[in-house]
């Protein structure tokens, strides 16, 4: 079984992200996949291929999308702002630095 190569883009959920798939679907070039703990707003679920929900740090989770996909692009949008930061330092380290 071929792999489909995409884009990943974590975090998608967010400002950057809408105007990056935005950006990205209009180019066209490849499909995009997406990972945030929250599902897309409105329409912007149209434009990508697949969208998977759950934690960047849930290693079962990328473990399934590189299996089912060639991640030839990654977007790494997703963070822990800094006020949650403040109370889980560990965690935002590992989401914001050490994350794919």
């Amino acid at each position: 079984m071929l792999r489909t190569p995409v884009v990943l883009i974590t975090g998608a959920s967010g400002e950057i992200g809408h105007g990056l798939i935005t950006s990205l679907a209009n180019d066209g070039r490849r499909p995009i996949i997406t990972l945030d703990v929250k599902p897309l707003e409105g329409d912007l679920g149209k434009l990508v291929e697949r969208e998977f929900i759950g934690s960047i740090l849930e290693n079962n989770l990328l473990e399934r999308i590189l299996s089912e996909y060639e991640v030839e692009l990654i977007f790494h949008l997703a963070a822990l702002l800094s006020t949650r930061s403040e109370f889980t330092p560990i965690t935002a380290h590992q989401v914001n630095v050490e994350a794919p």
